[in-house]
């Protein structure tokens, strides 16, 4: 089964010396992490909302959290518990935390599959990242239309590939705080605008902001932009 991992910071995690990379090659050897990029700051934000016939697009994260997604990782686990058993080994487990989240797989008809791509994570430079919003209109995407936006963005490469995630209750956190490991359900933080899926998009920021303003999910939700952190080495 698939899972994403969510890495994110924390200000009370614990200083660490372990080596990320390590870490990867570790769990990519085994044939268990697929992919996965760390994200620049969450300062560099974009926060894109569609309410009625006008397009929002804000600097900045969709709230002020102090805990923020720093990077992602996807995972193909034998079950939650090699689930857990990947996080806990990660070195943010110790310097920030880590939300696992089931994906739900979404076929959304012929033409929308993912772009094929080799290494660490799609050639796209950007991330969105789509929320729920209560303050939304309530609804549900139509299913196709989304697949319309998909094989626009296709068409168009802007898009690259998605995850869509089970809902927020299927989400475990896994921290490490002297030495102990702590596992509990619930989200990497305490906000009701939860994460519902992720997307790889590429192109100027303006054609991605575009690009993502006119999904529907960005009618019901938010849609966070985050640029892909390729150059940090």
């Amino acid at each position: 089964m698939r899972y994403v991992l969510f890495i994110a910071a924390d200000p009370t995690g614990e200083a660490t010396e372990e080596d990320p990379q390590a870490w990867v090659e570790k769990w990519n050897g085994r044939g268990v992490r697929l992919e996965g990029m760390p994200l620049k700051p969450v300062a560099e934000t974009r926060t894109i909302r569609v309410r009625g016939e006008q397009v929002l697009v804000t600097d900045g994260p969709f709230a002020e959290t102090t805990e923020w997604i720093a990077g992602y990782d996807l995972l193909e686990a034998a079950d939650l518990d090699e689930a857990i058993e990947v996080a806990a080994s990660h070195p943010m487990a110790s310097a920030g935390r880590i939300e696992i989240r089931p994906v739900d797989p979404l076929d959304l008809g012929p033409g929308t599959d993912s772009v094929p791509h080799d290494g660490d994570a799609p050639a796209a430079r950007y991330l969105g990242i789509f929320r729920t919003d209560p303050t939304a209109q309530p609804a549900d995407p139509d299913p196709a239309a989304v697949a319309a936006w998909v094989r626009d963005g296709l068409a168009r490469g802007r898009y690259l590939g998605g995850e869509h995630l089970r809902p927020v209750h299927d989400a475990t956190l896994v921290r490490r705080r002297n030495g102990e490991v702590l596992i509990t359900d619930e989200a990497y933080t305490d906000v009701p605008q939860w994460v519902t899926g992720l997307v790889f998009v590429d192109g100027e920021r303006q054609e991605v902001i575009d690009y993502l303003a006119r999904s529907p999910m960005a009618r019901a939700g938010i849609a966070e932009l985050r640029e892909f952190w390729t150059d940090f080495a």
